[in-house]
């Protein structure tokens, strides 16, 4: 949250070169779990770097929840600003502010973060309720994922309770964190949102699929993917109407990156 605590420091302007060569770099493999590898490879140079501005990591312990959601609006106006964010994919600038926000957080504990998170799942079925079906409703809720997927490596150690959750915006923050940690993605239970969300939900259960591509290394979990995909696909079809075609393109693609044997 450098902006809100309003370090000029050469440290910092460093550290924040830091931070923007990694996320270019991982903009350049399209990978977010290699973002989050790089920052944990240089972590002690990391946080040795922020232990150089002790008033800053002090402010960071204290930090109040409006803080955190100013560094979350700071990231989505620039998503949206750029256009970035018009097809709901993970960039550069995504992955750099959940770092960020890792390694800035992580003597401040998770309660804040949560707190936030479910703020961003309440205003998610908020806007769900309150604004009809059309552009303006889905920019509005692919800022908050935007956000949530800001928060998702930090709190990784609580998927659980929002894939379990009644509400659809704690789904969707599940669905986040698994684009965002794609290791720790459920392909069963995403592939049960193919058939259970609504559109929207289920556009993003194929982006964190899409994720989990990047990391299946071996013969028997590309196998295994290829037959969620062609199930999800096949669910996505079967849908009375026109099929959402953002997602069937999605899981077309998917599939036709997989070998088939």
């Amino acid at each position: 949250m450098p902006r809100k605590l309003g370090c000029g420091s050469e440290v910092m302007e460093e550290f924040a070169k830091l931070l923007t060569s990694v996320a270019a770099l991982v903009g350049a493999v399209a990978w977010p779990i290699a973002a989050f590898l790089i920052v944990f490879i240089f972590r002690k140079e990391l946080r040795l770097a922020l232990n150089k501005v002790p008033a800053l990591l002090e402010r960071v312990k204290k930090a109040s929840l409006p803080g955190l959601a100013l560094e979350l609006d700071r990231v989505a106006d620039a998503e949206a600003e750029s256009g970035a964010d018009k097809n709901g994919n993970i960039t550069p600038r995504q992955i750099e502010a959940a770092a960020r926000i890792a390694i800035q957080t992580e003597e401040v504990g998770s309660q804040a973060l949560l707190r936030e998170l479910d703020r961003l799942c309440l205003e998610y079925d908020s806007l769900r309720r309150s604004l009809p079906s059309g552009e303006k409703r889905t920019r509005a809720m692919t800022r908050v994922v935007v956000k949530m997927r800001s928060l998702a490596p930090s709190v990784i150690d609580f998927l659980d309770t929002y894939k379990g959750s009644g509400s659809a915006g704690s789904r969707l923050a599940a669905i986040a964190m698994m684009q965002m940690v794609p290791r720790a993605a459920d392909l069963a239970w995403l592939k049960d949102r193919f058939s259970t969300e609504q559109p929207f939900l289920f556009y993003h259960a194929a982006l964190a699929l899409q994720n989990v591509a990047n990391i299946c290394d071996t013969p028997e979990k590309k196998k295994n993917l290829r037959k969620v995909l062609q199930q999800t696909l096949a669910t996505v079809k079967s849908f009375a109407g026109t099929p959402d075609q953002e997602t069937v393109e999605v899981l077309d693609m998917l599939l036709s990156s997989l070998p088939q044997n």
